[in-house]
Formats: structure tokens, C-alpha cells, sequence
């Protein structure tokens, strides 16, 4: 009932071992954009590893720059 396949834990592992220092998530491996950080209890993080979360962080850093050069 409780039994994991070998294969299920191989990923569990594989996605944990993308935290860097438990604050900064780089896997190229896992799809997510967005997890929660395990040991904190709250809060979140982007994968670092995911291209979609830098072409976010890219429009975010765009757009911040066009706003303070418009006001």
C-alpha cells in the first residue's frame, strides 16, 4: 500500500537534488516553474532550470525598466 516503485523515488531524488543552499531550485530535469521550498514550511521558488522561468524573469526586469523610464 505504501510501496514506491524504485523509479517514483529515482525522481523524488533527482528532483531534490536541484536545491541549492534550500533557497535556490536548478533542475532541468523537472518542468515545474514554480515549487515550494521543503524545509521552510512556506514560501515559494522558481526553477532556475526551467527556460520559461527566465524569459518570465526577462518580461518582469523589461517591463520594471520601461515603467521607471515612463515615470
Amino acid at each position: 500500500m505504501g510501496y514506491k516503485s524504485d523509479k517514483s523515488n529515482k525522481k523524488s531524488r533527482d528532483y531534490n537534488s536541484g536545491w541549492i543552499t534550500g533557497r535556490i531550485y536548478f533542475n532541468k530535469e523537472d518542468k515545474r516553474i514554480i515549487m515550494k521550498r521543503p524545509q521552510s514550511g512556506f514560501g515559494y521558488t522558481m526553477n532556475l532550470g526551467n527556460k520559461w522561468t527566465w524569459v518570465f524573469n526577462i518580461l518582469v526586469i523589461f517591463v520594471v525598466v520601461i515603467l521607471v523610464r515612463i515615470f
